[in-house]
């Protein structure tokens, strides 16, 4: 994925190196292959730093922190294009016909053409980096454009961007025709005035405000280090590149006529806080899954109406017209530039005949509300105000439901729409994800078949386009699901469909409203309202996913009441799995985080059995694999009795009986020390992990107590995650005839007596195992001074995605 960042100021800041460093720590779960920065001083005089290893490390290794500079740019890499190198390392310095630097996230297709292409003009290429392609690109066309006529582009201007600045950005524009892929970029020229950042297909956000070293401008690839810096933000769609120095910035269209915009700055609806670790949490992903009942609660706020709220709601729905025009107005407290401006136009607001009418027209039903934190997507402006003017309580509450109802209002509509949309759809349904969002998809499967009587057919996006994609008729629905709004490609297969079967309806689940899938490539989308999730292995998206899934599968059975009710119940089985089940969850982690490889087999819950099985491979980086529970026996059962599998664990033990049993004998290593004391390896064969997870269903019940009997006796070790049971608690326990080292874990989750709703229960249990699997293992490399092991919760190794919720 990799990310990129850029900072300008007025003038030469001595601590830019330590805003850089911050800024590129921040980015470090997009890309910790490698991490750089290019410092250019008030006198146009470039320093570049980079090296392999993630921002944590190298910011201090290379003493990145104590550079100066009135321009940034750096990059954190996710290695795609180029091995792992330190020449392959991004930004990149050069001056084959121009002095400039540039960094990229993303992916430029055409990387060898374009190597080819740059040599043949007189380019020295230095590394196989896709970066340096487009830097080198844009090198080109800014030395044609200098060695041309002596003046700028034609366009209108705006921003005051000066002529050099406009042959630069005519350059960029010109690179990004002539390079392939999705991508976002910053690149700098230092004797022009500014920095360039581009969004082309990839997520980049830009922000401005004045900090201890004067006023600035900050862009980066992920939303919480431009709000680590400021809350305004500047306006910036795909698309779109950015012209900016610490105070003047231009927007313009990557392609088309050349236009420069000066877009107003808006407030931020997030704050750094929505996206900071908090006490006591040391990692995000503990946090996030912790977060996960308070994240069923928004669902139940957005897709059902709480009693409580019932008549005020309906004295919106009077009043539609003070309402939207009241919305439009606290909207507009967003554009306010510093607090004080934030106050004044606040108060103004609360004297506004709009503001008084609506207030007076709800005020018997708001007599029965109490001021609370608000909750809203506006919670952020609204929380800051109640800072400011702590006597407006009431009025705050009264925007905030305000905001609420008017978003239930979309959603409840867009919910009814998707269920007609299934219930009538004369073709197949397909649920396009992939990853977790995939396993979601397949968890849905489950709960359309018993809850709506409807088959849906849940595939990645490989699987649709090589199985489905040109089988499609205009009767198919396609809903995709996405937590960034952004993955490659599924947006593929949106455009592709698109393009194939105009009439043939796309719909989304997405977390990232603001995103390119449900803004550009969906008739309408509902939102899973998880909140930004900053640790890679996605927990509360999945279990938002799922709550979403399961409600509209349910609309087909169920009225809203019960629905609603069953979610409640899912949030509360959630929080009691959480209080209960941390001793059992300890135990096993303590068992299994050494284990080279286990299965998980889902009774019926292959969807939930990948989806454990994933988020132990991202944490704790063991060999893990999600199975059908009897389809388990068809092949992969080979794996249970002695197999070759070893662990750091079992080489301890090995050189522990090594020592041991020596007796005087010469040393002897290797294979010959092993021909010496076969009995060494023969002791360390182990029983081989599996972890059952089985629903409450009497026939579930049964094939998952069969199954345990067939595995255990060839040499398995048992785990199952599952409510009480004493008959499946009697065939985990029970030890087989021989098996003298078989170890077992019953992990029982609190009651509910529903298969469906167990599924939040077991997923919880899934997602607190691999966690603390990953701690405890990570911990153990730690201890060994294993270097670049690779193992955390927060940012494993070789996988990243993106952060865009706002």
């Amino acid at each position: 994925m990799c990310g990129i960042v850029s900072i300008c100021y007025g003038a030469e800041s001595p601590c830019l190196g330590f805003e850089g460093g911050e800024l590129l720590k921040r980015l470090e779960y997009r890309g910790y292959d490698s991490t750089g920065g290019a410092f250019v001083g008030a006198d146009g005089h470039i320093r570049l730093l980079k090296k392999v290893g993630a921002p944590s490390r190298v910011v201090v290794d290379l003493a990145m922190d104590q550079e100066k500079g009135q321009r940034f740019i750096g990059q954190v890499r996710w290695a795609t294009y180029g091995a792992v190198t330190d020449v392959n390392s991004q930004p990149h310095h050069v001056r084959c016909k121009v002095e400039m630097v540039g960094a990229h996230n993303g992916n430029i297709s055409n990387t060898d053409a374009l190597k080819t292409w740059l040599a043949e003009r007189g380019h020295r290429v230095v590394s196989d980096n896709d970066g340096e392609m487009i830097t080198h690109v844009v090198e080109e066309f800014y030395a044609a454009g200098l060695a041309g006529p002596a003046q700028a582009p034609e366009g209108p201007r705006g921003g005051g961007v000066p002529d050099a600045a406009v042959l630069f950005i005519d350059a960029v524009r010109k690179a990004d025709a002539t390079c392939e892929g999705s991508y976002a970029a910053a690149f700098c020229d230092p004797r022009v005035p500014g920095v360039v950042a581009v969004k082309s297909g990839s997520s980049l956000y830009a922000g401005l405000g004045t900090d201890a070293f004067g006023e600035f401008v900050v862009v980066s690839s992920d939303l919480t280090s431009v709000l680590s810096k400021t809350r305004m933000l500047i306006p910036l769609s795909e698309g779109e590149g950015l012209w900016f120095t610490e105070r003047e910035y231009a927007v313009f269209p990557l392609a088309g006529a050349l236009a420069f915009s000066t877009p107003r700055p808006k407030r931020s609806k997030l704050n750094v806080r929505d996206t900071g670790l908090r006490a006591p949490f040391r990692y995000f992903m503990d946090q996030e899954i912790a977060s996960s009942p308070e994240n069923l609660e928004g669902i139940l706020r957005y897709y059902f109406t709480d009693p409580a709220t019932e008549g005020l709601f309906h004295a919106f729905e009077e009043r539609l017209d003070l309402g939207k025009a009241l919305l439009a107005k606290v909207a507009a407290l967003h554009e306010a530039a510093d607090e004080p401006a934030l106050v004044e136009a606040f108060r103004r607001l609360r004297a506004d005949p709009v503001h008084l009418e609506l207030a007076a027209w709800v005020r018997p039903h708001m007599a029965t509300l109490a001021p609370a934190d608000p909750v809203s997507d506006e919670r952020a402006l609204l929380a800051d105000l109640l800072r400011l003017e702590p006597g407006a309580g009431m009025d705050l509450t009264l925007y905030d439901h305000l905001v609420v109802w008017k978003k239930q209002r979309r959603v409840t509509r867009h919910l009814q729409d998707l269920v007609h949309a299934i219930r009538t759809a004369p073709g197949r349904v397909f649920l396009v994800a992939s990853g977790t969002s995939h396993h979601a998809s397949l968890v849905a499967a489950y709960f359309f078949n018993n809850l709506s009587g409807i088959g849906v057919f849940p595939v990645n996006p490989g699987t649709f386009r090589s199985m489905y994609l040109n089988t499609l008729a205009p009767g198919d629905l396609l809903i995709g699901i996405t937590q960034s709004g952004e993955t490659k490609d599924l947006v593929d297969i949106f455009q592709d469909v698109q393009a194939r079967i105009p009439s043939l309806r796309r719909i989304a689940l997405v977390n990232n409203e603001n995103s390119r899938i449900p803004q550009e490539l969906v008739e309408f989308y509902l939102p899973i309202l998880c909140g930004p999730e900053i640790a890679v292995a996605a927990t509360k998206s999945f279990l938002n996913q799922i709550a979403v899934l399961y409600v509209i599968a349910a609309s087909f059975s169920l009225t809203d009441r019960k629905i609603a009710a069953k979610l409640k119940a899912a949030a509360d089985l959630v929080t009691r799995t959480l209080e209960t089940c941390g001793p059992d969850v300890e135990e096993a982690a303590r068992r299994l985080h050494l284990e080279p490889s286990l299965h998980i087999l889902g009774t019926g819950l292959i969807g939930l059995a990948r989806e454990g099985a994933l988020k132990i491979r991202e944490v704790v980086l063991n060999h893990a694999e999600g199975y059908d529970a009897a389809e388990f026996k068809h092949g992969p059962n080979t794996i249970l009795g002695k197999n070759t599998l070893f662990s750091i664990g079992d080489l301890a033990g090995l050189l522990e009986g090594y020592e041991a049993k020596r007796d005087g004998r010469p040393f002897a290593g290797g294979m010959a020390a092993l021909r010496t004391w076969p009995e060494l390896v023969e002791a360390h064969f182990s029983n081989y992990p599996l972890l059952f997870v089985c629903p409450s269903d009497e026939r579930d019940v049964r094939i998952t107590i069969s199954q345990i009997h067939t595995h255990k006796i060839r040499g398995a070790d048992i785990l199952l995650i599952a409510e009480k049971n004493p008959e499946v608690a009697m065939a985990v326990a029970g030890k087989p005839s021989g098996q003298d080292r078989y170890w077992s874990k019953y992990l029982e989750v609190p009651a509910s007596s529903d298969s469906n709703l167990f599924v939040f229960a077991a997923s919880i249990i899934l997602q607190r195992l691999a966690f603390r699997m990953s701690v405890l293992k990570m911990e153990y490399l730690d201890e060994l001074k294993v270097v670049d092991h690779g193992v955390h919760p927060d940012s494993p190794k070789n996988v990243s995605k993106s952060i865009t919720v706002d």
